[in-house]
This record gives structure tokens, C-alpha cells and sequence, in this order.
């Protein structure tokens, strides 16, 4: 015989199951359409008509299955970062540098090359030793970073240009050929950070989360508003909104908190293809993302021939938005995104 609890935990798990074939199912249909936007973006010339482009892509049944795979490819190794850092690719054995953006260079103040009028400075190219180009106390925290099980839990770490000293943060995280190390510059007069400053940065979120949960349990609605309130008082920008996917995937605005002037977008509905499958995958695995200035022209990933396929940019923070997800970041207005 059968107890009543096993008999709701299997009811439970039936659901449970049934309601990811249902969402499989939902990106398996619209992953294709996605894929049909993508490709109609970049073969367009200087117009791109979005809303008439996603009703002829959602008209459109049989995509080919290798536009599909080339566009998911795109958007997770697409060899784009945004310009407000630099990346560098290494090996995680021995520290040799396996791929870098073209910006890094001039960032880290190096000489992209050999060039005879220049021994003394030092040089970013494939195979060289990443250490060499951070002072000693940064070289030694990659070395520590690289042979730590969770690199993510020492992020950032500081380092300094060995050659102009600028101070930098580190994020690093592990892929399948090493360590992507994503440089951001720090304004030197924030280096280093005051115990006084980080006691101040940990109160203001403490008091944001201790909001967050004094509020009674399932009133999604408060808790929505309430968060949006608390999130632009950390960060500042304009307008935040949190948005709700329903079971086709559409979005809605369902809270938002924005600065006076700005038209309102609460109650809006925008189409599924507005946030592709591929880029909620992303989302998921890095729960932040931030987008600088949507108007900047993204930077190549040079990388060693010796690598099989472009580099994966999933988890870098620094990962530009891809084709008309980019074209989708200037239509909504502002110019940075979080």
C-alpha cells in the first residue's frame, strides 16, 4: 500500500517533470525563431525594421538546424567583449597567455609586439607568462587564484600594470581551455578601499535585505515593488524594472521604479524574441549582467591558432550583446544596463 505522502511526492515530481517538458518544449520552438532574427540583423545593411523582422521570423517553420547551431555558437564564443575593459585568456598550468582583446594592449600599457626601440617594455603576445606583467603582489594572487577550487570566491582580486602601475580588478573564472581573466580599471583614488567605505557599501544592503524580508510571504506584488525601490537606491540608475515571463514566453513589466521625467514602462508587453532562449541561458549562469555603454563598438578577441574553436565568453563579465540583442539595448534608451 501506498502512503498519502509518497503518493504527493510523486504528484509533486509528475508536475514537477511535466512542467519542464513544457518549458523545453517552449525554447526548443522559439530558439529557431531567435536564431531566424539574428540572421536577418546581420545580413541587413543600415536598416533594421525589428517589429516587422520578428513578425516575418515568428511566420517562418523550418529554420535550418545548422543556422541554429551557428547562432547559439555566436552568442556564447562570439569574440566580441564590451570596450570598458580588457580580457586576457591564459592557461591554467603554466600561466601562458592563450588569447586577449585587442584593447588590452593599450589598457595594461604594453607594446602589442616586439619593436626594436623598446626592449625595456614589456610585451602582451600568445605564450607569454601573464604574471610578467603585474607587479609581485598581483602575480602572486593569480598564482594563488589558479590553484583555487572556487577562483569565483576570490573575485575581484587587485592588481597593478607592472609597467604604468594602474590599478585594475580581476574577475576570473574557469572554461574549458583555462582561466578568462576580465581586467576592469579602478579609479586610483578608490584603491585601496577604506575599511569605513566597505562598512558603509555593507550597511546599505543590509538594510535593503532586511526590507526585503519584513515583508508578509506571498505578496509577489509588494515584494516586486519593494525591490525595485531598494535597487535604485544602491545603484542609482534611472529606472529598474522587474520583468515576468509568461507561459509564451512574452515579457511583462510588472513593477518598476524610474526617475520623474521618464515615460513609464509598467504594465508593458514585449515579444518573447525581445530576450533570445540563448541569452536567458546567460542570464541564469551569470546572474549579473552589465552592459556600459550600449553605444560603444564592441572589441575583437585575438587568440591563438593553436585553439580549437573561438574562446567561450559565457561567463565573462565583460561579454558584448551579440547582434540584435545589441540593437535591442539602443531602442529601449538608455545607455548603460544592469
Amino acid at each position: 500500500m501506498m502512503s498519502s505522502k509518497s503518493t504527493t511526492n510523486k504528484t509533486g515530481c509528475s508536475r514537477s517533470s511535466s512542467a519542464r517538458s513544457r518549458q523545453g518544449a517552449r525554447i526548443a520552438a522559439q530558439t529557431p525563431i531567435d536564431a531566424k532574427l539574428h540572421v536577418d540583423f546581420e545580413q541587413s545593411e543600415q536598416q533594421f525594421d525589428y517589429s516587422s523582422s520578428v513578425n516575418a521570423s515568428n511566420a517562418v517553420s523550418d529554420v535550418p538546424s545548422s543556422t541554429v547551431s551557428s547562432y547559439l555558437q555566436k552568442m556564447q564564443r562570439g569574440s566580441l567583449v564590451q570596450p570598458f575593459g580588457c580580457l586576457i585568456a591564459i592557461h591554467e598550468q603554466d600561466f601562458r597567455v592563450l588569447a586577449y582583446s585587442e584593447n588590452a594592449p593599450e589598457m595594461l600599457d604594453l607594446a602589442p609586439h616586439a619593436v626594436p626601440s623598446m626592449e625595456q617594455q614589456e610585451i602582451l603576445s600568445f605564450g607569454i607568462d601573464v604574471r610578467t606583467l603585474f607587479r609581485p603582489s598581483g602575480a602572486a594572487a593569480l598564482h594563488k587564484a589558479a590553484n583555487f577550487g572556487e577562483v569565483n570566491m576570490l573575485n575581484p582580486i587587485l592588481l597593478h600594470s607592472k609597467t604604468s602601475g594602474k590599478p585594475f580588478y580581476a574577475i576570473l573564472h574557469r572554461i574549458d581551455v583555462g582561466l578568462v581573466i576580465d581586467l576592469e580599471p579602478v579609479n586610483p583614488s578608490d584603491v585601496p578601499v577604506t575599511a569605513a567605505g566597505a562598512l558603509k557599501s555593507y550597511k546599505l544592503a543590509a538594510k535593503a535585505i532586511s526590507r526585503l524580508q519584513s515583508l508578509s510571504s506571498g505578496n509577489i506584488s509588494l515584494l516586486c515593488d519593494v525591490l525595485v525601490r531598494e535597487v535604485k537606491d544602491l545603484t542609482g540608475y534611472d529606472r529598474i524594472m522587474v520583468y515576468k515571463f509568461h507561459d509564451d514566453d512574452h515579457g511583462e513589466v510588472i513593477a518598476e521604479c524610474r526617475r520623474p521625467d521618464l515615460e513609464p514602462y509598467l504594465g508593458l508587453h514585449y515579444p518573447a524574441t525581445d530576450i533570445p532562449q540563448a541569452s536567458r541561458f546567460l542570464f541564469m549562469k551569470n546572474r549579473v549582467r552589465m552592459i556600459c555603454d550600449c553605444l560603444a563598438r564592441p572589441v575583437k578577441v585575438m587568440q591563438d591558432e593553436a585553439l580549437a574553436q573561438p574562446l567561450s565568453l559565457a561567463g565573462s563579465t565583460l561579454r558584448s550583446p551579440m547582434g540584435v540583442m545589441h540593437n535591442i539595448w539602443q531602442t529601449w534608451g538608455p545607455l548603460h544596463h544592469l
